[in-house]
């Protein structure tokens, strides 16, 4: 097994897809991933070629309704009892984006396309020359295929990486810290070919090799391509800078909202929040999500990498349902914040009317990836891996206990290797709360962070999550608002109302005192006074 990203094995895969399809081929592995890399069971990737492992001569494969690819990925979710909580991520925001147009008709790219813009994957069994190793989920890869971008268009722009505010968002462009991964054959500012894995600025009109009697047309046209690409870039990290202007000189709400939503996909925004505190996806912000755009101007968000959602981590343990996710603030999400809210908290209601935010749809998706690994095959994962931190509970050092009151958490410091802890006092270490149980300085609290978990714990952590962001949000209220009226039903049944407004036509998030407009999902309206108690 391949062990890292630069290290590449030769080989063979045959697959069986257990319904009479066979192939082999032949394959060149490599590992895959940052973090995991350092986990016993390795993810792996799989470049399919024709002949003699040649890169230039790759097999294009279709799977279902994915686009094709000559390249996939295998991931191992070492730390994840499902093995496959991501894969399970990725079908949820399916559901909860099935409603909008694609991202890039939003952003005038018209190409008729089944990409995702985000991964998807199912369950596989890999065995290594005959011999079991593992559970795995083969998964899409990050290409542009998937995107619907075109290699060779400047305003078809993939962001990946290390993407916060410091390094692409508030005007600073650190171009070391992310990957360009589309477009193709771009040129760095010192006239070398662009690496994405050893990333450096892109090339300008104000590099000393933009334009030399040397360069052939593809050269120059690579070029024009890379200083066009930049300038999209640039244009993109100085918006805060432009919204903040406008904000601070009193631009009214009304247009503030217009100048925001062309540069940015605020449905897609929305979408992302909404899904990101629904799955405690604290680790899809800077590093794990991806930023893009189709006409080089306005700009898109999708999730990835959903190893650590509904409460695990990369520990195995599980955080609690009801702790607090802190708000996005990391790019554009400042201005969502301040005007977006009532957006955001309609889209919720939405998404929870339409059981798309529901313990049954959620738990159908746990249960499907489960049943179709199947008993059989997670015995044998335990027995292969059996130092997984899921299978395992955790181990403190001495001196040192969990400590399970999860209210103390945000008012908690981090643990200093400095600092002398005395018995009782309290610290944030790896993600966990822990109490010192008697004098310890130099000691972390814990040998083994981890946690035994299991079906009825991931239940149960999605219902009380759901019900968590129905407080959060108000649901409950919502809910109270369209049952208000008495005679909803009476004289048209099936009738259902899809939205509440006030006299002036401003849309509601619930009926309040007063008059109220209800619309109907036939077209018809109607007039609600509710009185004051």
């Amino acid at each position: 097994m391949p062990i890292n990203k630069s290290i590449k094995r030769l080989g063979y895969l045959e697959v069986l897809d257990g319904n009479g399809r066979y192939f082999k081929k032949h394959v060149i592995f490599r590992g895959q991933g940052n973090y995991s890399v350092r986990f016993e069971k390795k993810n792996f990737s799989a470049e399919f070629c024709e002949t003699n492992w040649s890169a230039e001569n790759l097999t294009d494969i279709k799977i279902g309704d994915w686009v094709s690819q000559e390249k996939f990925h295998f991931k191992a979710f070492y730390t994840d009892f499902m093995r496959g909580i991501g894969e399970i991520g990725y079908k949820i925001f399916d559901d909860v984006v099935a409603d909008r147009d694609p991202y890039w008709e939003r952003c005038g790219y018209d190409k008729e396309s089944i990409a995702r813009c985000y991964p998807d994957g199912f369950p596989c069994v890999v065995y290594m020359n005959d011999v079991f190793y593992g559970v795995y989920a083969w998964q899409l890869k990050k290409s542009r295929k998937n995107m619907n971008q075109k290699k060779k268009k400047s305003e078809h722009i993939h962001l990946d990486g290390d993407l916060r505010d410091n390094y692409i968002f508030r005007g600073n462009v650190d171009w070391t810290t992310f990957e360009v991964r589309n477009p193709e054959y771009l040129y760095t500012m010192y006239n070398n070919v662009y690496d994405g894995d050893a990333p450096q600025e892109l090339m300008d009109t104000t590099s000393l090799y933009y334009s030399m009697d040397s360069d052939n047309d593809d050269v120059k046209e690579n070029k024009k391509r890379t200083a066009e690409a930049k300038s999209n870039i640039v244009s993109m990290s100085n918006y805060y800078n432009e919204l903040h202007d406008m904000d601070s000189l009193g631009i009214s709400e009304a247009d503030f909202k217009k100048e925001f939503e062309r540069r940015y996909d605020v449905d897609g925004l929305i979408d992302y929040y909404v899904y990101y505190r629904l799955c405690m996806n604290g680790d899809g912000v800077i590093k794990n999500w991806q930023w893009f755009t189709y006409n080089g101007v306005k700009w898109c968000v999708t999730p990835y990498d959903l190893d650590q959602i509904f409460g695990l981590s990369l520990y195995g343990f599980y955080v609690q349902p009801r702790r607090s996710v802190s708000n996005l603030d990391q790019g554009p999400y400042e201005w969502v914040n301040k005007y977006y809210a009532e957006e955001e908290r309609e889209r919720y209601f939405d998404l929870r009317d339409r059981n798309v935010f529901s313990e049954e749809n959620i738990v159908s998706h746990i249960q499907d990836w489960h049943d179709r690994v199947g008993d059989y095959f997670y015995d044998l994962e335990k027995e292969m891996w059996p130092d997984s931190p899921c299978y395992n509970d955790v181990e403190c050092n001495k001196n040192w206990n969990l400590y399970e009151n999860e209210e103390n958490y945000y008012m908690t410091l981090e643990y200093s290797p400095t600092r002398t802890y005395f018995a009782g006092d309290i610290c944030v270490y790896e993600g966990r709360l822990w109490i010192c149980t008697s004098t310890s300085k130099g000691v972390i609290p814990v040998s083994r962070n981890s946690a035994v978990d299991s079906m009825e714990r991931l239940v149960s952590w999605v219902g009380e999550r759901i019900k968590f962001l129905d407080e959060f949000y108000g649901y409950s209220e919502h809910l109270e608002a369209l049952d208000c009226e008495p005679s909803i039903h009476d004289n048209n049944v099936g009738r259902k109302v899809v939205g509440i407004y006030d006299m002036s036509g401003t849309r509601l998030t619930s009926a309040r005192k007063g008059v109220n407009i209800y619309k109907y999902d036939d077209g018809s309206s109607r007039k609600v006074v509710l009185k004051a108690e």
